[in-house]
Order: structure tokens, then sequence, then C-alpha cells
């Protein structure tokens, strides 16, 4: 007759190889083609136009950008943005003061690029309007998406890219991500 606690064990034993087996080969929920479409739709991002001014939501946008575009090595286009006005033309040369500005505030972003290894160009786009440069930089570059760093200040005057954000908004070239970056010291309501 067996011993009443080698059954015991082997009960336990065989309960735990059966639960073993059941976790092993159960298979895992299919995604939903919805989840799947998403999934799909970001991982395409090869070009990521991200256009730049020399200002803290810029950086954070790039950085969003470059997090964004990490797993597929994607191109980051960084296009500082001058918008000329209307009295001249589009051609004309810039004061020196921009131009500085412009080449430091490219070169600023493009180290947050590299530091994540991937490959960046850079343009100095000239428009009337920023949102019209964006579209341009979209085309020319085929880019796949726009991610564009706005600040969010509801007390003060709308800035070139919160014009931008809602020009995009209206009429997208491409797919739109808009990181609205909260007034340092703001409190909330």
């Amino acid at each position: 007759m067996p011993h009443p606690l080698g059954v015991l064990l082997s009960l336990g034993f065989l309960t735990v190889l059966g639960l073993t087996l059941i976790w092993m080969l159960r298979l895992p929920r299919a995604l939903a083609q919805e989840v799947a479409r998403a999934v799909y739709s970001v991982e395409a991002a090869r070009c990521i136009v991200v256009p730049v001014l020399d200002l803290y939501y810029s950086h954070r946008a790039v950085e969003l950008a470059c997090r964004l575009g990490l797993r597929q090595g994607a191109t980051i286009v960084l296009a500082y943005m001058v918008e000329v006005p209307r009295l001249l033309t589009l051609d004309s040369p810039l004061p020196a003061e921009v131009q500085e500005r412009a080449d430091k505030a490219l070169a600023d972003v493009r180290h947050i690029v590299d530091r994540h290894g991937l490959r960046s160009v850079t343009d100095l786009v000239r428009a009337r309007e920023a949102g019209e440069g964006v579209r341009r930089t979209v085309e020319a570059f085929q880019g796949d998406v726009v991610v564009l760093g706005v600040e969010a200040a509801p007390q003060k005057v709308p800035g070139v890219f919160t014009r931008t954000a809602e020009a995009l908004l209206r009429h997208p070239p491409c797919e739109v991500i808009i990181d609205s970056v909260p007034v340092v010291g703001s409190t909330g309501p």
C-alpha cells in the first residue's frame, strides 16, 4: 500500500506540472486590427520634421521626435523657421543676428539627435508664415510626421508656433504631433 504522504506529493507534483504546461501552451490574444494599424503607422515614420526656434519647447519637440523615431532609425529634419515680412523678398539676405541664432539653434538640436544616434538634416526655411514653411519642408523631404513644440501660455499673445499649430491642425500636410509645454512656474486652475 502506498504511503499517504507519497500520494499527496505525487498529486501536488502532477498539479504543478499540469498548470505549468497550461501556462506554457496558451497562446497570447491576437492584437485588435486597430491596435496593429496604430503600431504599424508609428513604425512607418521614417522622416520626422521638427520646426525649430531657439526656445526650450523646440528642444523638447526634438527629443520627442528622436524617441518616436528611434526604433525604426528615422531621419529627423530640423527646420529653423524664419518668417520673412511681406515687404522683403523671400530670398533677401538675413540680418547677421538672425543667421547666428539659426546656426546656434540648429547646432543645439543637432546634438540632441546625435545623442540618440539618428541621422539629422538641417534646413533654414524662409516663409511668410511658419505654417507655410512647415508644409514646404514636409513636401521637400517627404515627411511622415511633424512634431511641433508649443508653449501653453493662456495669458500671452500666441507665438509663432502656436499660430503654426493652429494652421497645421486645420490643413495637416501629414500626421501632426503637438507637444504643448506648460509655462515654467505657472499654476494650474
